[in-house]
């Protein structure tokens, strides 16, 4: 017991640990919070690269299919539940991410067009 430190005489990098970011892995449907990192994390699972979303985005339950179809089809088209506005006039207003699916098709298309219709 001689070589025994309490974590508080560690060190901390208390830039990276400040926020923690949720990392998912879409096809084990899973969801973990870790601090920011350059370097790619990966599923514990599958061993897949996690994907980083924004600190905003709320994992849905894994037997939530629909939900995290939702979110695949998001993530694959860029969208990585960062904040997303539309520009009125001279302002911007923030726009609301999809529900659904089908909303989220709508979405991608506004999104990528930008709000022209």
């Amino acid at each position: 017991m001689g070589n025994f430190k309490h974590h508080k005489e560690f060190s901390k990098h208390r830039d990276t640990q400040r926020f923690l970011f949720p990392h998912v892995c879409i096809p084990c449907r899973k969801s973990v919070k870790k601090p920011a990192s350059s370097s790619n994390r990966v599923c514990s699972q599958c061993g897949q690269t996690l994907v980083r979303l924004s600190r905003k985005f709320a994992a849905p339950k894994a037997r939530d299919i629909a939900q995290w179809k939702k979110i695949e089809f998001l993530v694959n088209n860029g969208f990585l539940f960062y904040s997303a506005y539309e520009r009125i006039g001279e302002a911007f207003h923030l726009v609301p991410y999809p529900k659904t699916l089908v909303e989220a098709r709508e979405f991608v298309k506004l999104q990528l067009h930008g709000f022209r219709k």
